[in-house]
């Protein structure tokens, strides 16, 4: 099971990627768009709707889609800027859109709500 994990200016969800959804999404996704940035943006987008949306009681396709994508795109980059290993957490601290971070979930400690 992978993850990718979406902070927006405290609001945060959890996108969980079934195996077997992510062996499905690989097999469609055209090798010369697995590391555009403007379908990372366009994810990332996906993700930020469902979130400021309030959590659904399970993932819509289209953000399953956009998970798999994020979590592709950062574990296959070839460059060592863009290269993240394991799950991902998308960070907007202010939840304008403004500064947008990408780390690995094992390098972020979340403080738990009050």
């Amino acid at each position: 099971m992978r993850k990718v994990i979406y902070y927006c200016g405290g609001d945060v969800a959890d996108f969980p990627i079934p195996d077997g959804r992510f062996e499905d999404f690989i097999k469609h996704l055209k090798w010369e768009a697995r590391h555009s940035e403007d379908d990372l943006t366009k994810a990332r987008f996906v993700l930020e709707a469902v979130v400021k949306q309030g959590a659904p009681a399970s993932t819509p396709p289209e953000a399953l889609a956009a998970a798999c994508f994020v979590w592709n795109y950062f574990n296959t980059h070839e460059e060592d800027e863009y290269y993240i290993k394991g799950d991902i957490i998308i960070i907007d601290l202010n939840g304008d859109g403004a500064t947008i971070e990408y780390a690995s979930v094992n390098d972020i400690e979340l403080a738990p709500a009050n």
